[in-house]
């Protein structure tokens, strides 16, 4: 693990009443990897694979809506049409015209709509644990799954990061309550995401026939990472998907689905040799092209930006 600088951070405007809380690793002017986490998580819980991740990296981890400390809907609009929305107005108001995109669950749901629609500047894409398929046993377990508690207190929130993360240790759980949670008194914890988002799960995206066909659609090199333990993306669902892409598939071992969480050392690695290459490539690209103004791109995250015409989508 490196030791990297602190994290940078901006709130960014992508409608006229949601802002997307933005954090930065890596260097400033390194090639640009936007990373979206998945359903329930948030921008923190990729900080293990960040810090392991090559400080020439621009690493961009957005809050997504109603997620961490970015805006919530005012109508409890979660849609993966809306979130996909957000990510071509962040792109657009970070200047990145060359980037990679990473995606985790619903930010890999995200993820390949949004690279399978008009992305110019789009260079890559990892899918982690999310392919053109969910296994309907994994589904079932998550349309099972009771309801969650609105608020809870220590003990509670420790019982349920054990069940949902069992490969961890009570240390880790306890951390891991500060990054998913948020203390309302002394000992009482809320979620940090609008539960709301439920009313778009699982049903999220676009059915099995959709996403392949989305996927067909996608003109970039895609490495499919699959959690060697998950309950959600088959092994040969994750074949088929990089099949489709014209992609290749990495297991990380000692993962289930939340492969962020449970091995952020086997996920940094699979990414490293995935992205290091492209970047390297576009890097010789980059200095065989002659600097315009025009061409340059806003190498540092602005501390309030204001895009114009946002549509008014939340």
């Amino acid at each position: 693990m490196h030791r990297a600088a602190a994290p940078r951070e901006a709130w960014i405007p992508v409608t006229s009443r949601l802002r997307l809380h933005v954090v930065e690793w890596g260097d400033p002017a390194g090639w640009p990897v936007i990373i979206l986490h998945g359903g329930s998580h948030n921008a923190a819980c990729w900080e293990d694979v960040c810090r392991r991740l090559p400080a020439s990296l621009r690493l961009i981890v957005p809050d997504q809506r109603g997620h961490g400390a970015s805006d919530w809907s005012r109508r409890g609009v979660y849609s993966c049409a809306a979130q996909v929305r957000d990510l071509r107005r962040l792109i657009g108001a970070l200047g990145c015209t060359e980037y990679a995109l990473v995606g985790h669950s619903m930010g890999g749901l995200n993820a390949l709509m949004f690279a399978s629609g008009r992305s110019p500047g789009l260079r890559a894409l990892a899918l982690v644990d999310v392919g053109t398929e969910t296994r309907r046993s994994g589904l079932a377990r998550v349309r099972q799954r009771p309801p969650l508690p609105q608020v809870m207190s220590t003990q509670e929130a420790l019982r349920m990061m054990r069940e949902r993360y069992p490969r961890q240790t009570p240390r880790w759980w306890r951390r891991q309550i500060e990054r998913e949670l948020r203390l309302v008194d002394g000992d009482t914890w809320r979620w940090g995401y609008d539960q709301r988002l439920a009313r778009f799960v699982p049903a999220y995206g676009p059915d099995s026939a959709g996403r392949r066909r989305r996927a067909a659609a996608i003109r970039v090199p895609v490495l499919v990472v699959r959690g060697a333990h998950s309950r959600i993306l088959s092994r040969g669902r994750a074949a088929v998907t990089a099949r489709v892409t014209g992609g290749t598939v990495v297991e990380v071992p000692g993962a289930g689905h939340p492969v962020p969480l449970d091995n952020p050392r086997g996920l940094a690695t699979a990414l490293r040799r995935f992205l290091m290459p492209l970047a390297q490539e576009a890097r010789r690209a980059a200095a065989a092209r002659p600097v315009t103004r025009a061409a340059r791109v806003r190498s540092d995250l602005p501390r309030q930006l204001e895009p114009e015409a946002l549509r008014r989508a939340c």
